[in-house]
């Protein structure tokens, strides 16, 4: 065999190296040749003012948000959800303005509960009884009391998914 030509086995080394090379990201390889930015510190749970909780709701059953909903809004002390504050959604499925906002935005853990049975009652859907989903708790965290946070939920009778909206 001639040593210039590569065996087989020469040959997948090389082969796994060059694909391995082409599947990493671009600035992986850019980070070789660069130097590493500094480090940005996270930003640390605070209790700072400011801050302001909105809401929208989209009934996808629909297609919009026709009604409006009730919510009732809940914090977590000494291991127990607190009644905040209970608000009807305007007719889009928002919020009226900022549910909690300013001093009342308080780090911690919440529960909003949807009624989403009364929603879908008070519009006549027709929907076996008793209904899949009643009231729907949706938990989620504050961090930082002076960010914003948009709590957006998508609803129907049978599922819902919600998430930090902007």
């Amino acid at each position: 065999m001639d040593k210039q030509d590569p065996g087989r086995r020469q040959f997948l080394a090389g082969s796994l190296a060059l694909g391995t090379a082409s599947l990493l990201p671009a600035r992986a390889i850019a980070a070789d040749a660069a130097p590493a930015p500094a480090a940005t510190p996270a930003p640390a749970a605070t209790g700072a003012t400011g801050g302001r909780l909105t809401f929208h709701a989209i009934d996808t059953h629909h297609g919009a948000t026709i009604g409006s909903l009730r919510v009732e809004l809940r914090r977590l002390e000494g291991g127990r959800y607190q009644p905040v504050k209970t608000f009807d959604t305007v007719k889009n499925g928002r919020s009226d303005g900022a549910v909690i906002e300013g001093e009342a935005l308080k780090p911690g853990l919440y529960e909003a509960v949807m009624h989403v049975d009364d929603y879908f009652a008070s519009l006549g859907t027709k929907l076996p009884s008793p209904t899949f989903l009643s009231k729907v708790p949706l938990r989620f965290g504050v961090h930082d009391a002076s960010q914003r946070y948009h709590l957006a939920v998508l609803f129907n009778p049978w599922s819902y998914s919600y998430y930090r909206g902007s």
